[in-house]
């Protein structure tokens, strides 16, 4: 009999990663015996968990409907806020609303959404009310041992995620180590907790030893080579490439196709939501009109806009912008996710004859209005430069990083330059490199004093190794994000693996 048999486990089967990945695990935790239920986010991936028939559930519920009309899944239930977070071991509830990126933004008002609320106070209380009814319902009638995320980027997530923290029950997602390729289980989410982040501390402490030791030094020596980019960084270089003519037409007719898609799909409609109206999810023929040509008129802006002279400048500190709205900022750095402001502060504390350096986030060419970025090159003190310059060639001059988040925190670790980080994500708070700040009254202090420290040293060198060789002792190479977007089923095997042996080591 499977060590799993009988138990109960919890799935957030959301969205394309329900198809190409949870369907699966569901069908093999099935197989080992488990009891199953589901939280389905989109409306379209509730109906295919819905009509499949090859995996049996408990209890299968529709985060969409309750985002819908919360009202109706309420029934008349109220749920006082001070006792929501007094459950969910918190001090408020709106930082983690920040992360309703349909409620606190408007998506119908502007391409990429713009800053405006798009629904009210009072209905943004009441979905979380809603979301701790369905946990409540969930925990006393299916009553999980264990619960799958593909990751942790909005309410229902963090929600679950404390909720059940507080009972010990763990919630596991997967998460990148922000070594290439390797791909680690996070426990809680702000990305701080899981086996990784116990390997570092207990390699950090002298209590344990790495078998992956050299394998760590020649990833760093080649690092400091070559310069390493993630795989979501090799996709910026493939976008990058120059379209072929018949590649050309095709964007040229895609939103057409999709028009055409809207009034002949069923599916197209079915994603509405009554609360939050027009989202990505659910865009009539003039927002996918919208969408298209404002993206054109955004990237060609940046393409041709006047960005200061890189080789102009000489000390500086980097200032590198976040994909938003995305989990990094929203989820591990909500009170630094005005990034014009966190920038113009930033620029306010720094020391002597520095300026703050600014690029553009190579994923967010196209999608931030003109307005945006004329913003942040006219605020003082502030040098935006072109979003083509490499990471490597600003890092290579920096003296300091300050940043919320992000690949370049660790990029930096390997190039021993010193961060500043603003936010809570837990990965990169285990580099050796990073130092963590959150009062922007006393940043310039703190920005002084990190500025004198000598990262040249054994010491760093080994807690640097301790870091790769703890993505390698507890992480996996599979191609998570290639099976998760594309699809692709050649190693699918492999990882059902790896959660297997997981839930098994957790439970």
């Amino acid at each position: 009999m499977s060590n799993l048999y009988g138990k109960r486990i919890l799935i957030f089967q959301q969205r394309g990663w329900a198809i190409n990945i949870g369907h699966f695990l569901a069908k093999k935790l099935q197989e080992e015996g488990c009891r199953l239920a589901a939280i389905t986010l989109k409306r379209t991936t509730h109906e295919f968990i819905l009509n499949q028939s090859e995996v049996k559930y408990d209890m299968v519920i529709s985060n969409d409907e309750i985002m819908g009309r919360p009202k109706d899944y309420l029934k008349g239930n109220t749920f006082p806020l001070a006792e929501i977070c007094e459950d969910l071991g918190i001090d408020s509830i709106w930082p983690l609303v920040s992360t309703l990126r349909n409620h606190v933004r408007s998506y119908k008002d502007k391409y990429y959404y713009g800053f405006k609320q798009n629904v009210p106070d009072e209905e943004i209380i009441d979905y979380v009310m809603a979301v701790y009814k369905c946990i409540k319902e969930i925990f006393g009638e299916f009553k999980p041992e264990f619960i799958i995320a593909p990751n942790f980027v909005s309410l229902p997530h963090i929600m679950f995620n404390l909720y059940a923290e507080r009972r010990g029950i763990k919630m596991i997602s997967v998460t990148d180590s922000k070594i290439k390729g390797i791909y680690i289980f996070s426990y809680g989410y702000r990305d701080d907790k899981g086996p990784f982040y116990d390997r570092v501390d207990a390699l950090n402490a002298g209590e344990a030893e790495t078998k992956s030791r050299k394998m760590a030094k020649d990833y760093i020596r080649e690092f400091r080579k070559s310069f390493i980019g993630q795989d979501y960084t090799d996709k910026w270089e493939i976008k990058k490439k120059r379209r072929t003519l018949w590649q050309n037409i095709r964007y040229e007719l895609s939103p057409y196709r999709a028009i055409a898609g809207w009034y002949l799909r069923k599916n197209q409609k079915k994603n509405f939501l009554e609360s939050t109206g027009i989202t990505i999810d659910y865009r009539p023929p003039r927002i996918i009109l919208r969408d298209f040509y404002c993206q054109k008129r955004y990237r060609r802006f940046m393409q041709k806009f006047n960005y200061y002279p890189f080789g102009k400048i000489k000390k500086f500190v980097y200032f590198p912008l976040q994909f938003q709205p995305e989990a990094t900022i929203d989820v591990a750095a909500p009170h630094f996710n005005n990034q014009i402001e966190t920038a113009r502060q930033i620029a306010m504390s720094l020391p002597e004859d520095y300026t703050l350096v600014v690029k553009e986030h190579p994923e967010m060419v196209g999608l931030r209005p003109p307005s945006y970025i004329e913003k942040i090159s006219r605020t003082v003190n502030v040098k935006l430069i072109d979003y083509r310059i490499s990471s490597e060639e600003i890092l290579r001059k920096a003296d300091l990083v300050i940043s919320p988040s992000g690949t370049t925190i660790t990029e930096a670790a390997f190039l021993r330059r010193p961060v500043i980080q603003l936010g809570d994500l837990g990965t990169t708070f285990k580099l050796p490199n990073v130092f963590k700040h959150s009062d922007m009254a006393t940043l310039s202090g703190k920005i002084r004093d990190v500025l004198k420290i000598n990262l040249d040293s054994p010491e760093y060198e080994k807690r640097l190794e301790n870091y790769v060789a703890a993505a390698h002792d507890t992480g996996f190479d599979i191609s998570y994000m290639t099976i998760w977007e594309k699809g692709k089923k050649e190693k699918i095997d492999a990882l059902w693996e790896v959660y297997k042996k997981e839930i098994e080591k957790t439970l």
